[in-house]
């Protein structure tokens, strides 16, 4: 059997065609839904704990150390212990007592479960009611740029091109 240029061509095309397809999806990122202490609040009584939950699963990468939760306090002093834990979509944190007032600064970088890390902050206020400096979460998610999608692309024509040529080969005697 026989392969002509244009069934190659049709057949390359094609595969670039799912390839592109399949990207928007991988585009996406995770999303911040919610905090305890939630972004913005006024608390009263210092936390044991922080809690962050996303829209979409994280996950560890082997033993490595990926996820951290920072919380550092009004005059800068870091406040969470190194005990980051994840479950599902929820990542938590142990704090240390504190008892200095003012608005406290939660940053986190998490790896989502496409693989991506997602970083992003938030404040909130410990003590009396103090306005708070920055109360919107904002989000940093690293992304991937084209080249390694249009250098995916090639490779996999590239392996579809070989496997052809060597079918071909063998197959004339």
């Amino acid at each position: 059997m026989r392969l002509t240029t244009k069934r190659l061509f049709s057949t390359l095309a094609i595969a670039a065609l799912g390839l592109a397809l399949s990207m928007p999806s991988s585009l996406s990122h995770t999303k911040l839904v919610s905090a305890n202490p939630a972004a913005g609040s006024v608390i009263t009584q210092w936390p044991e704990q922080i809690s962050i939950e996303f829209d979409e699963d994280l996950i560890n990468i082997g033993d490595e150390k990926t996820n951290f939760i920072v919380v550092n306090n009004a005059v800068g002093d870091q406040v969470s212990n190194n005990d980051e834990t994840i479950e599902s979509n929820i990542a938590t944190v142990s704090l240390t007592p504190n008892e200095i007032e003012g608005p406290v600064l939660v940053f986190y970088r998490v790896i989502s479960a496409d693989g991506h890390p997602v970083e992003g902050e938030f404040t909130f206020t410990f003590g009396q009611d103090q306005p708070v400096t920055q109360v919107e979460i904002t989000e940093t998610t690293s992304t991937y740029p084209i080249s390694i999608y249009i250098a995916s692309a090639a490779f996999i024509a590239s392996g579809i091109f070989f496997a052809i040529y060597s079918y071909r080969r063998r197959n004339r005697g």
